[in-house]
C-alpha cells in the first residue's frame, strides 16, 4: 500500500500558495496526492505542477454532478493528469431517497464507461451510509466490476462498524482507503493518524491482505497546522512500514 494525501486536508494552504504547498508535501516524503478540486488550474497545468514537484495523483474526488453530467470531461482530466480512480466523495440524502440499491444501480453505467476508458469509479463513505446497513446495500447492488470502494476508516468506526473487519469484508474490491483518525473527546475530533482511537495495528494488516493500493492521509479539520498534521501522520504510517 502506497501513501497519498487527500488535498482537501490542505485546502486553505493550496488556495494561498498551490505550488509551495505541493512542494511542502513532497518535502514530507509523499509521492502521491489525491485531488479535490482544480483551484482554477487546467488538467495540463496540474500535470505540470505535479511533475515539477515529483508527485503523482493517486485519484481525484469528483462530485456526483460532474460524474453524471460531465463524464467526458472527467475522463479527459484523469487521462491528462494521469490517475486511474475517479472517486465520488459525498452525496446528499436526496440521492439515496429511493434506496441505496437504486442509487448504486444508477452508477453502474457510469462505472462501465469509465472502465472502457481504462479508469475506475470508486465511492468514498462517511458515517450516514451505515444507518440501516446502507453501505452494505449499496455495494451489494452495484456491479463489482463497475464500482469499487474507497473506505474512510474513521467514518466507518464513527458509523458503528469495525474498520478492519469491513476492509476484510470488501477484500478485492477496496483499492483505496482513507487513513483518517479521530478522538471524540477532542475538538476538532480529527487527529493525525496514530494519535486517535482508530486501531491501525489491526487495520494495516487487513489492508495488506485485502490488496489495498493506496492509503490516503486525511483530516477534515486540524487543531494544528494541516501541513504539520500531514507530516505527523506520514511519520507514524511510514514508521509502520508504509511509504
Amino acid at each position: 500500500m502506497r501513501l497519498s494525501v487527500q488535498l482537501y486536508t490542505v485546502r486553505d494552504a493550496l488556495t494561498a500558495d498551490l505550488e509551495g504547498t505541493l512542494a511542502a508535501l513532497k518535502a514530507i516524503g509523499l509521492e502521491y496526492v489525491e485531488l479535490a478540486g482544480m483551484y482554477d488550474r487546467s488538467a495540463a497545468e496540474w500535470k505540470a505542477l505535479l511533475d515539477a514537484n515529483g508527485l503523482k495523483a493517486s485519484g481525484a474526488h469528483t462530485g456526483l454532478d460532474r460524474v453524471t453530467g460531465d463524464l467526458d470531461a472527467v475522463i479527459d482530466e484523469a487521462k491528462t493528469i494521469g490517475f486511474n480512480y475517479v472517486i465520488v466523495p459525498w452525496v446528499g440524502a436526496e440521492t439515496y431517497a429511493d434506496g441505496w440499491d437504486t442509487f448504486a444501480q444508477s452508477l453502474n453505467p457510469i462505472g462501465v464507461k469509465l472502465k472502457e476508458a481504462g479508469l475506475t469509479l470508486a465511492y468514498h463513505n462517511h458515517a450516514f451510509e451505515f444507518v440501516d446497513n446502507g453501505l452494505d446495500t449499496f455495494y451489494a447492488a452495484a456491479d463489482p466490476s463497475a464500482l469499487v470502494a474507497e473506505l474512510d476508516l474513521a467514518w466507518i468506526q464513527i458509523g458503528g462498524a469495525d474498520p478492519a473487519a469491513y476492509i476484510e469484508k470488501m477484500s478485492g474490491r477496496v483499492p483505496l482507503v482513507h487513513l483518517k483518525d479521530y478522538d471524540p473527546t477532542k475538538s476538532p475530533q480529527w487527529q493525525p493518524a496514530g494519535s486517535g482511537t482508530v486501531d491501525y495495528d489491526a487495520i494495516l494488516p487487513a489492508c495488506e491482505a485485502a490488496g489495498v493500493q493506496f492509503g490516503c492521509i486525511e483530516l477534515d479539520e486540524s487543531a494544528i497546522d494541516p501541513i504539520d498534521a500531514v507530516r505527523a501522520s506520514f511519520e507514524f504510517l511510514s514508521g509502520k512500514g508504509l511509504q
